[in-house]
């Protein structure tokens, strides 16, 4: 089957729509004929890229709901229903980043990465998923990230945000086996989006933007897959990395030689 008939009319939810991967999604999917309901936080961008998609001839319509409010989500949902029809695809992908470094660790940057990347992910499963059980059809996408594999040097609360997405799209997976509603995880690795600086743009490889990581995307829901993590040089480096003694992942991991400065845990 060709991408364009995978997509064709079918019913699709992005959050995060309004930048970064979420906003390559959309424009990914409105080339493929899919109806689009974008759903982000900052109502005045996502009328303006919400606008300039309708203007390609696609099915789009957006809403601005916050994530971290389940009241918000089902409200959007329920109002894209209306106008389109059942979803038959959620893209749970809204998602922030902040340094939650053990030196200078704030509960409440912890707290929000947790609230949105989670938090957020539940709100928008439990917006839709409900119906798709109901009607035995659809299927449920969460963006989590090459992060989830490992806890990397000052992003705390991002990896384990991720890594609880990981698994709670896991364990839906194992209860749902018995329906025709599929559950697909997507690791990206580095993705060239508004949250990364530009020193990072300078010396991250492998990083991929966000239409490749997109493009990806895409493919890997059309092709049914229940896992995928890229790219894959990175998820290699990382998985190894995993695999390490505590004391040579200290070693190897970035940042160690300030971490080590303070270490008073010896």
């Amino acid at each position: 089957m060709r991408r364009t008939e995978f997509w064709q009319g079918k019913c699709v939810v992005v959050t995060g729509a309004s930048s970064g991967i979420g906003l390559a999604l959309c424009r990914e999917l409105a080339r493929h004929g899919a109806r689009i309901g974008m759903i982000a936080r900052g109502r005045e961008r996502l009328e303006a890229v919400c606008a300039s998609i309708v203007e390609s001839g696609a099915e789009v319509s957006c809403y601005s709901a916050d994530t971290r409010s389940g009241d918000e989500m089902v409200s959007a949902v329920k109002h894209f229903v209306e106008r389109y029809g059942p979803c038959d695809v959620l893209i749970a992908n809204a998602g922030i980043y902040r340094l939650t470094s053990g030196l200078h660790f704030e509960a409440q940057a912890a707290s929000d990465v947790m609230a949105t990347n989670v938090g957020g992910v539940v709100n928008a499963i439990g917006a839709v998923l409900p119906s798709m059980v109901e009607r035995n059809h659809g299927c449920i996408v969460g963006v989590a990230s090459l992060g989830a594999m490992i806890g990397l040097p000052g992003a705390g609360a991002y990896c384990a945000s991720k890594s609880a997405v990981v698994t709670l799209l896991e364990s839906l997976r194992i209860d749902l086996r018995k329906t025709k509603v599929r559950v697909t995880t997507v690791c990206p690795g580095f993705v060239d989006t508004p949250m990364i600086t530009d020193d990072e743009r300078r010396t991250l490889s492998h990083l991929l933007s966000a239409e490749q990581a997109a493009s990806r995307i895409v493919r890997a829901i059309e092709r049914g897959r229940e896992e995928y993590w890229f790219p894959w040089q990175l998820w290699m480096q990382l998985k190894l990395l995993r695999g390490a003694p505590i004391w040579l992942y200290k070693l190897l991991a970035p940042l160690v030689e300030e971490m080590e400065e303070t270490d008073t845990s010896k």
